[in-house]
Formats: structure tokens, sequence, C-alpha cells
């Protein structure tokens, strides 16, 4: 997807996603200097951020649903989101931008990095979707593990 005709609140939604990003990193690198273990805390806390968006979807009956509400407001242009597939037992996305994986290059941080970080920031995406027991959330590819893009897929178990 191309970037050239990127609106200013895309731009300036991406430069908040990076400084999340950053302050994300710091705080588990100072965790760890601290003696503590970031993956327990990232997951705790992040979890928990996830369960909280999460609730705020109200009523999710199906993937299809599910998307629509992940999918909406400025992260949509954000992360460049494709709807692939949305049906009420199966939905895809595809993310092709990602500013966290921009900020973490931007630090200097290497590829193991990079996938460390990405794989506990998606606790959030976990946190999320445990607000909907019938729905299960994978991801097949991922940008910080050297994939063109994301893959968020959605399954109903019936």
């Amino acid at each position: 997807m191309s970037n050239q005709n990127t609106s200013e609140i895309t731009k300036a939604f991406r430069t908040a996603i990076e400084d999340r990003a950053v302050w994300f990193y710091l705080l588990l690198k100072a965790a760890k200097e601290e003696g503590a273990d970031p993956e327990k805390i990232a997951n705790k806390a992040i979890t928990a951020f996830g369960k909280a968006k999460g609730k705020a979807f109200g009523t999710v009956n199906g993937a299809d649903e599910f998307i629509e509400k992940l999918s909406g407001g400025y992260g949509c242009a954000a992360f460049e989101m494709e709807k692939i597939i949305k049906t009420a037992d199966k939905a895809v996305l595809h993310f092709h931008h990602c500013a966290l994986v921009e900020a973490w290059k931007k630090l200097g941080l290497n590829q193991s990095e990079i996938s460390e970080l990405c794989r506990l920031a998606r606790f959030g995406d976990f946190g999320v979707a445990s607000n909907f027991p019938k729905l299960k959330l994978e991801f097949p590819k991922i940008i910080a593990d050297g994939d063109d893009y994301c893959e968020l897929l959605v399954t109903r178990n019936l």
C-alpha cells in the first residue's frame, strides 16, 4: 500500500503509536534492569489493557463483528488495515504498516528484539479477544518477524 497520500491525522496517529512503542521498550528494559520479569509484567499489564478495550466493543457474536470493531477509527489508516475475509465464522485483516516496528527499528533494535517486543505487545490483542470466548485470535504473519504484513485471523468456535 502506498504512503504517498497519508493524511496528517494518520501521520499524527502513527507518531503517537511510535511514542508508545518507545516507552514500552524503555519500561520493559528498566524492569529487566531492576530484576523484574518483563514478560510477566507485559502479560499482566498489556492483557489488562486489552481486556478493557475489548469490553468497550460491547456485544460481538461473530468474527466479522470483531474485525469491524477492531478496525474502526484512526487505527485502520494508521496500520493500513485491509479486510481480506469477513464472515461470521472467519475474518482476516492484513496490516500493511506497523508504527511500533518502525519505532523499534529507529531505536536500532535487532530483529530478535523487535520480534520479542511485538510478541509482548500482542498480549493487548489477545486481551481484547479474551472478552469473546467463542472467538479465537491468531497471527499467522507478523511484520516484526520479517513478513510483508501482519495477518490477524479470527475464527468463531461453534
